[in-house]
């Protein structure tokens, strides 16, 4: 159980908070490298640790044992998103976010026509059976 306390106190919660926030929401909306989303997340998660790591280092300096407590954080937190947090960020989100109303497809074509100038040529479907 002590073991478990070190890890507690060694973990950043400001960097972990930002990196589990900003890699579900803005890592994932704007840091695309690959279809999967934990992907991404791990992409973001990386390059704002070295990020931050840079920032830390140059502004304040950094020791070796903020450096393990960074890695440390890093390690759990990219854990812990793949294991509990993805799903109940999703759980939260079907929950409370906001629901996407359908457009109509009177309207759906209309747009299409004004966004790229092209004229909608509605197709008939054609059946096999006289």
């Amino acid at each position: 159980m002590e073991k478990f306390y070190l890890i507690l106190n060694s973990i950043d919660w400001l960097f972990a908070g930002i990196i589990l926030i900003g890699g579900r929401y803005w890592g994932q909306k704007y840091f695309r490298l690959s279809k999967k989303d934990s992907l991404n997340f791990l992409a973001f998660a990386s390059g704002f640790g070295l990020i931050y790591l840079a920032i830390k280092y140059y502004t304040a300096g950094i020791s070796k044992s903020e450096i393990a407590n960074l890695f440390i954080t890093y390690l759990v937190v990219t854990s812990f998103y793949e294991l509990i947090a993805e799903s109940v960020f999703e759980w939260v989100e079907k929950k409370f976010g906001k629901k996407k109303k359908e457009t109509p497809l009177p309207e759906a074509v209309a747009k299409y026509e004004a966004a790229t100038g092209e004229k909608v040529v509605p197709t008939v479907p054609v059946n096999d059976k006289p």
